[in-house]
């Protein structure tokens, strides 16, 4: 299903926005359409520092559904991830602000920030994988970044 006129306008407007004010930790912004007609961003998360994603930079997505801003939009990381809410596969970040909290108020650079705050702070009650949690350690996760996540 095609986006409408109205989102791609808002995507535009909140990645001008991006520009306009960076984030420190984002890097090569993109905006594309997927196979599917979707709007989409690509860039790079740097890991957050004293975390074990330091140095790491980490390759995501963005995907709006037709239905944004009244849906949220899924955030998936293409760089391998070893973290408790982040599902081992696809990449796709379990985040308050996608699910239980979104709001159409509610902005990429917020999005981009709930999910760097998620790397240093992971929510360890509820694991999207819960069967693998004791494979996604700070050790392992810091082995992943090494292995992974070097370089742009």
């Amino acid at each position: 299903m095609a986006t409408s006129n109205r989102q791609v306008i808002r995507i535009q407007r909140e990645l001008t926005a991006l520009e306009q004010n960076p984030l420190n930790f984002i890097q090569n912004l993109a905006l594309s359409v997927n196979d599917e007609g979707l709007q989409q961003i690509t860039g790079v998360m740097l890991g957050p520092e004293k975390s074990p994603y330091t140095g790491g930079y980490f390759r995501f997505i963005i995907t709006f559904p037709a239905a944004y801003p009244l849906k949220p939009p899924t955030f998936a990381f293409a760089t391998a991830i070893c973290h408790p809410n982040v599902h081992s596969g696809t990449g796709q970040a379990s985040d308050d602000i996608l699910f239980t909290m979104w709001a159409p108020r509610i902005t990429v650079s917020q999005v981009l920030e709930s999910i760097h705050s998620l790397l240093s702070n992971p929510n360890s009650d509820t694991p999207i994988e819960a069967e693998m949690m004791l494979d996604k350690s700070p050790e392992k996760a810091r082995e992943w970044t090494l292995a992974f996540a070097q370089g742009p």
